[in-house]
Formats: structure tokens, sequence, C-alpha cells
């Protein structure tokens, strides 16, 4: 471990411990809601996210929904732009140790998310300290490598190399959680 990720890990830390985990409350609502995709930084989940985005489309629809990619990660040329904004923050959007810079996250945070899908199955810091910056979102993705407070939904599945399957599985339950199933309810954290 460098001393790069050392001190993304203790400000990552630092970060989490000032966060509040909020209770959810059933059925989602997701018509009308923006969505902040976190895009992986792997090139091989790129092309899948980019094939499950009509799905992601059929929940939120098409202008609700923000593409982030990893700074110099140009993506442009993968995701079709027509009803996505795509945000590619540039290397000096990242601080010495590859966090975001305190001026990107003060931008970022004038814009208002209601949802975050982190799509990284790997570990990806830059996404891990954007899903911090929002804790009032809903900020789902696939168990095993952030868990609380990064992520306040995990799904975990039974897939455990067919990524498409993974990403799929994560929108059919955020989907069976948005539809009505009788009295509103809560869950909180135990």
């Amino acid at each position: 471990m460098g001393i790069k990720s050392l001190a993304a890990k203790m400000v990552l830390s630092r970060a989490s411990s000032k966060v509040a985990v909020a209770p959810l409350s059933l059925p989602l609502e997701l018509k009308g809601k923006t969505l902040l995709v976190l895009l992986p930084a792997i090139q091989r989940d790129l092309t899948i996210v980019k094939q499950i985005l009509p799905e992601v489309t059929t929940y939120f629809g098409d202008r609700n929904v923000f593409l982030m990619a990893c700074p110099d990660t140009h993506v442009e040329s993968i995701f079709p732009s027509k009803g996505f904004r795509i945000m590619s923050p540039k290397k000096s959007d990242a601080n010495w140790c590859e966090l975001p810079s305190k001026v990107f996250l003060d931008r970022l945070s004038q814009k208002k998310f209601d949802y975050i899908f982190d799509t990284n199955l790997e570990e990806n810091q830059f996404a891990a300290r954007i899903l911090l910056q929002f804790p009032e979102a809903i900020r789902f993705g696939s168990t095993g490598h952030l868990g609380l407070p990064y992520i306040n939904l995990e799904v975990k599945t039974n897939y455990l190399r067919d990524r498409r399957l993974i990403y799929r599985s994560i929108l059919e339950v955020v989907g069976n959680l948005a539809k009505p199933t009788g009295p509103h309810k809560t869950v909180s954290e135990e």
C-alpha cells in the first residue's frame, strides 16, 4: 500500500465518520427523481453498464440520469449522448491522493441527486468519496466492497462472475422496492 492509498483511506475514514445513515422509506419513488450513475474505471465494465442503461431509463427517465466517469476517462464515445448528462472530471478535479478535490466536491454539491447507483464492483476511492458527499441520497450498489455509510441499499446477488446479471439484479431489486406493496413502510438501521 502506497502513501497515496493510505492518505486516501484516512480521508475516506474521516469523511465516513461524519455521515449519518438515514432510514429508507418504502416504496421507493423513482419517476421524476434524479440519478447519478458512478461509472466504473474498468473498460469492460463500462461496456456492460452501457448495455443496462435502457433499463435504468425505464425507472428514472432519460432526462434525470447523470453519468459520472472517473477522472480523465473519456466515455463520451462509449455512451450515447441522447438524454444523458455525462460528467467527465479532469485530472485536475482530483487531489494528489486521487480523491475528488474540495473545489470539485463543492461544485458537485450544488446539484441534487435523489439516487446514486455505484456501478463499481471493484474498489474505487474516487467514487467512494462522491457517495459520502450525498448522505441524503439513496445510494445503491453491489454488496461486498463498501457497505455503510457509503452504500445504504446493498444488493447481494447469486451471480459471481457475470457482471451484466449483477447489474440487472441490482436494478431489479430497486425496481421491486419502487412498486407499491401496501401501506407505506420505513426501514431503519438497527
